[in-house]
This record gives C-alpha cells, structure tokens and sequence, in this order.
C-alpha cells in the first residue's frame, strides 16, 4: 500500500468515525444531512483510495467513475445540511425529498459509467506515462462541466447562507458557523485549485486529500467547540426543566420539535418529531385558527379529564410565517379551584338569599298582625312620617278613621275566643275588600282598627264607614253555619294642612269613637271643632257620594 492510498484510508475511517459518531448524538438540526455529507466524502476518498491503489488503467477508470455518487452526494447534502442548521430543522426528509436529493448523483454516476457509449463525461482517460499504475490523465465531457457547475452552485449556497447566518447569529454560534465553513472551504477550495490546473497531489486530485484535514476540523468543532452539543443540550434541558408542554410545528404542520411535557400529551407517540399534526386531531382542529396570527393566541381547551391553557406564537423569518410555537399549561388544578369556588359562591348565594327571604319573611312577621294579616302599629309608626310629609307636600287633607268592635267582649264570653277570632278575620277582610289602594288599615287592638285615608275629607270617611257597615250587614260572619249579628262604631278626624299632626289626629278620633260608644254604638261620628278643607280636587271613586242637604 502506498502513502497516498493509505491517507485516503485514514481519511475515509476518520470520517466514518465522525458519521458514527453524529448519527448516535441526540437528535440535533439537520443532523441526517451532515451524516449523509460524511458518508459521501467517506465513499468518495475510498473510491480515490482504490483507484490509486489499482495498477490497471481500466480499473482506476472504473472507481473514477463510482467516485461520482460521493462526488455529488457531497455539495447536495451540505446545501442541505447548512440550510437546515441554519433554520433549526429537525426532522427528516421524507422519501420522496431523498430520492430527489439523489437523482442528480445517480444520474451522474450512470453517465459516468456508460461513457464509453457517449463521452459526456470523459472525452478520453489515459494514463499519465507508460509506467506501471501511473496515473490517469482525464479529458472531461460536457456532463463534467454541468455537474461542476451543479456543485459549485450548491457550495455557493450553502456560502451565502453561513454568510447570512453569521450576521445574525449569537457569539457561540457565530463560531460553529465559522468552523463549518472553514471545514468545507478546505476540500472545495483544492478542488478548485485542481480544476483550474494549479494544484495536484501524487499526480491525482487534492480534493480527497484535504477531506483528512476537513474531518480533523470536524473533530475539533464536535471535541472542543461542542458543536451540535452545547447548545442541543442546553435547549433541551431548558425545554424538558419547564412543567408546561412546548411543541415547535414548522411549515410542513409537522412538531419538529417537542419536550418531555409535550410527549405526556393524549396520544402522543413515543417519538413524536416529525409527526404531522394531522395525527392529533386536538391540535389539527385549533391550527387555523393559530397559524399565520400576528398576536399570540390564548383559549382553553378540554382533554378528556385534563384542562390546558394554550398559547400559540407564530414565528417568523424575514417576515414570513415558518412555524407555531405552542405552550400547553394543564390548568386541571385551576379549574378544579374555580369549580369548587362557583359551588361555593352558590351555596352562599343562596344562603344569601335564604336571609334575605328569612329577614323579610320576619320583617313581615314584625309588621303585621298574625291573626287578621292586617298591619300593626310597628308598622303604623314606620309610615306615618313619609304619610304626613306626602299629604303637606300636595296639600291634601288625611282622615282618620277609628273602629271599634260592639259588644265583642260578650262574643268572647258567651261564644268562646276561636269565634272572636273568626269575627276579627271576618271583619279584617270586609274592611280590605271594600278599601282603597292609597289606604291603610291597621289592628291596634283587640278589637279595634284604624284606617288612614288619604286625600279624603271627613264627610267621606263618614260615608265610607257606612259602606262598610252596609256590606257587614250583608255578610255577617257564619258560626256553625247561622249568622252572627256584629256591629261595629267608628270615630273620625280629619287633619288639614294648617294643623296636620297624626297624633292629634288620633287622639280626636279616639275621642270621637268614645261618643259613637255613649250615642248607642254602630254608628259613626265625627270629631268636633275641626277646621272646614276645601279641595275641589279631591274626588275618592270608592267612597259613597255624600247625601244632598
């Protein structure tokens, strides 16, 4: 074996090595470009290996011409490769993609080796001397010049976006970018120098050669820089320490990425980059209504038991939507809180409105006589004052009216109290019936009632009081199914405006009750020395018409 063959070994070992080495890391971007880079220059320094280590000039032409599938596999997956690191990429291509990556290399490897049929590769390949194994001297074809053509134009590529990767790029990054350019300008850059005549190696091309220095490069990034560890690694512990589930879709609606929340997710497979989104129709559902928005999107989503609150952000490159990334936090505990609190809130609410029920079912009970339903003094004493203010304010007259039950202590003697009490209830309701809706009655007594009438002179609670004897007298309560015959006096006081004091009033009524009881009883007077109140506005639909004089 001689020097140039055994370097080339070296060189195809290293650089399976580093293959190796790549392909069992942690998932990083691109990471089945680079590998595919590797094994194409490993393939292309052994077909460079083998043909230098042949004698016959047929052979060596033959492993020239194999050489071709590394010789292009090499700049298409580095385009690839850079392009793909540069922008994050995880997943990897689907077959289609990877068939058309290697149609170019196929095709050129084919019409290397049907040459002999067309030339377009070779116009001739003789040996450099008529010495034993020495070197092959090869005119190129036209194909030759269209694949380097091809694969100039994928290094400039990959060259352009390192260049634009290096502006924008974090110190750290900024020099793995660096490293990797350098790595690759090294064996392109002999290429060139071959190509153009200015450089050969052992009489042959440089460009399997420097591939040697180009995996000790590589070996220097991957050992010493921590290219495709530091940062992967970083990332992904930062990813993997957040309790939330982050998921990074890119353009193709596929998770390019995903931390070990995100893979606790319904359904979600074991290894789940690359998945379509499609797959998980939870997410599939809501992505048209988070792709492509400007402003981050928040809303709740249900799982079966599990509750999530998920924000999605569009991320953006030179202004142009490339991907979605989403942060799902299991807010279960959350809604769990806020359901026992409504509960709780309810159960207050309506303990609240059982006081309020309650207070008003005992303010009622306060304000009101539990035998007949008619109001009691407690009652009288809470609206008299607005009754008094209203009636001075309109300049109303206010009569008062004071009833009393005939004889009712003979009832209760002879007939027992349960029929007092229905003679109460049965007079409390004739009263109310035939009552208007701007009065108010009250039980003051055992037996007693007063009635306020507003807006009312005198005379006319004079005549409403007959009204309502009229109508006792018409129904008389029923006791073991016989009427009871009951009567009742009435005392009446007017108050004006110029003297309006509902004490007095009372007072004159109550006198004038007493006169009612010494005149006979079931009669109606009216207290003495009382101003006259003229108000032809005053009118009362209910109270019975005085009589003519």
């Amino acid at each position: 074996m001689n020097w140039p063959s055994f370097s080339l070994l070296l060189c195809t070992v290293l650089t399976l090595a580093l293959a190796v080495l790549a392909a069992k890391r942690k998932v990083f971007p691109a990471q089945y470009y680079f590998v595919a880079t590797l094994l194409g220059s490993a393939w292309w320094s052994t077909a460079a290996a083998i043909e230098l280590l042949l004698t016959s000039p047929s052979s060596k032409v033959l492993f020239a011409q194999l050489a071709w599938i590394g010789i292009m596999a090499v700049p298409t997956f580095w385009a690839m490769f850079v392009w793909s690191y540069v922008k994050g990429y995880y997943q990897k291509p689907s077959w289609r993609w990877q068939l058309g990556l290697w149609l170019m290399p196929l095709v050129t490897v084919a019409i290397a080796l049907s040459n002999e049929m067309h030339h377009w590769m070779y116009v001739s390949t003789l040996p450099i001397s008529a010495e034993v194994g020495a070197a092959i001297v090869y005119q190129h074809g036209p194909w030759f010049y269209i694949a380097a053509l091809f694969m100039y134009g994928y290094m400039t590529l990959s060259m352009l976006v390192l260049l634009n990767a290096l502006a924008r790029a974090s110190r750290l990054h900024r020099r793995h970018y660096i490293g990797l350019a350098i790595a690759m300008a090294v064996p392109w850059l002999a290429n060139a120098a071959h190509l153009t005549g200015l450089v050969t190696l052992f009489d042959f091309d440089p460009t399997p050669f420097s591939f040697l220095l180009m995996g000790c490069i590589f070996y220097w990034l991957v050992s010493h820089r921590q290219l495709f560890d530091l940062l992967p690694i970083a990332h992904d512990v930062l990813l993997d320490a957040m309790p939330d589930a982050v998921l990074v879709i890119n353009e193709a609606k596929q998770i390019a990425q995903l931390n070990q929340a995100a893979q606790s997710l319904p359904n979600m497979p074991p290894n789940a980059t690359g998945l379509p989104l499609a797959r998980l129709e939870y997410l599939n559902s809501v992505l048209p209504l988070l792709w492509g928005k400007e402003l981050p999107v928040e809303f709740e989503i249900e799982l079966g038991d599990t509750y999530y609150d998920l924000r999605s952000v569009t991320v953006y490159y030179q202004q142009q939507a490339i991907g979605l990334l989403l942060v799902l936090r299991d807010i279960t505990h959350q809604k769990l809180i806020q359901h026992e609190l409504k509960q709780t809130l309810n159960i207050l609410e309506d303990q609240i409105e059982a006081n309020a029920l309650l207070q008003q079912q005992l303010r009622e009970e306060a304000i009101h006589d539990p035998l007949t339903g008619l109001h009691n003094r407690r009652f009288l004493d809470e609206i008299a004052p607005n009754l008094i203010a209203n009636a001075s304010r309109k300049e109303q007259p206010l009569s008062v009216v004071m009833l009393d039950l005939d004889h009712f202590k003979t009832i209760n003697d002879q007939q027992g109290h349960a029929v007092g009490d229905i003679v109460l209830r049965h007079v409390a309701q004739l009263l109310q019936t035939n009552l208007r809706q701007s009065d108010y009655i009250f039980r003051i007594g055992g037996e007693e009632f007063l009635i306020l009438m507003t807006d009312t002179l005198s005379e006319q609670a004079i005549q409403q009081t007959e009204v309502w004897r009229a109508a006792l007298r018409q129904q008389l309560p029923q006791i073991a199914g016989r009427d009871l015959p009951v009567t009742f006096s009435a005392g009446i006081a007017q108050q004006s405006d110029e003297q309006l004091n509902l004490a007095n009033a009372l007072i004159q009524a109550d006198q004038a009750l007493y006169q009612a009881k010494a005149k006979g009883r079931n009669r109606s007077e009216q207290a003495p020395h009382q101003a006259p109140y003229i108000n032809q506005a005053c009118t009362s639909p209910t109270l019975a018409q005085p009589q003519q004089a």
